[in-house]
């Protein structure tokens, strides 16, 4: 039995010729690397202006940002606009996700109310709001939330049973580490010392006197 071929229809040829070709997606340019051969799925948009940046620009602008304790704003010179934790999560590294929820819960909270831990291994921020909602019978003791550690409320170090402030501080005439790390971080962020509570205080303008209230 002889078996003939069918002749292929002029549609099977054209088709069996046709050669897919994968073709490059459009191309775009960082402005901070200028590298102008990113895809797409490199890029970083800003969720309120939609500025686009590549990921790794955005990865090291958000370190520096962060580490700096400088403000989460958009790379985009003179932009403003808010860097969203949760729109920068992926681009970030454990350490720097521990960076930035520290800094929204120092946020959260005044200048003047900001307490932190005087233990160096802890350094907790804390409210002094939230302190004194559960005060023990001494008026000037806290315990650290953290690591639970007495200190004095009044004069922010370690807790001094049967010391004044005046007497402790005088027996400790220098600066402990975290101390000098506090006055570090307020020198940089402009913040000042009353000389009467030891809280901290905002100075956004006007003169450097400090009046308690």
């Amino acid at each position: 039995m002889e078996v003939k071929a069918t002749p292929k229809s002029s549609m099977e040829i054209k088709l069996s010729e046709i050669v897919i070709i994968d073709m490059p997606g459009p191309r775009e340019t960082c402005s901070i690397c200028t590298d102008d051969n990113m895809r797409s799925n490199q890029m970083f948009s800003v969720d309120i202006c939609h500025h686009r940046f590549c990921s790794e620009c955005v990865k090291r602008h958000l370190e520096v940002r962060l580490l700096e304790g400088l403000a989460m704003t958009c790379p985009h010179d003179g932009c403003q606009s808010k860097l969203s934790y949760i729109n920068c999560i992926h681009l970030l590294t454990p350490k720097l996700k521990e960076f930035w929820r520290q800094k929204m819960r120092e946020d959260l909270i005044p200048v003047a109310k900001r307490v932190y831990c005087p233990n160096p291994r802890c350094s907790a921020l804390m409210s002094e709001t939230e302190l004194s909602i559960s005060k023990p019978t001494d008026e000037a003791m806290r315990f650290c939330v953290r690591c639970h550690n007495p200190f004095c409320i009044s004069c922010k170090v370690p807790w001094h049973s049967n010391l004044s402030c005046e007497d402790y501080k005088s027996l400790h005439p220098n600066p402990t580490e975290s101390e000098r790390k506090l006055k570090a971080l307020a020198n940089q962020k402009r913040w000042r010392q009353c000389g009467k509570c030891q809280n901290m205080v905002e100075l956004s303008q006007g003169c450097v006197s400090v009046v308690c209230r």
